[in-house]
């Protein structure tokens, strides 16, 4: 489903020692997802150990992105396509 997810981004090396060593992003939700999801995994658009340029100049700041998003009863993935921060 395509929607909009508005919260706070910010990334977590993962797989550290490995080849695939790289960031991967979250959003702490600050919308309606906020009363089911803490934190929400971004699949980013570059390789599993490459920053993504789009997502890496908005971490600490307020965002909101446009994507596909993935949710079940027990697990929510955001696929994005535009990301802009949020200026209120």
């Amino acid at each position: 489903m395509k929607g909009t997810i508005t919260g706070n981004l910010s990334m977590k090396m993962k797989r550290v020692g490995t080849r695939s060593e790289g960031p991967e992003y979250y959003i702490e939700p600050t919308d309606e997802y906020r009363e089911r999801w803490e934190e929400i995994l971004v699949w980013k658009q570059t390789n599993r150990w490459q920053e993504d340029p789009k997502l890496q100049g908005l971490l600490g700041k307020e965002v909101e992105l446009l994507a596909d998003i993935i949710e079940t009863r027990t697990s929510i993935t955001i696929e994005y396509f535009e990301v802009k921060e949020v200026n209120y």
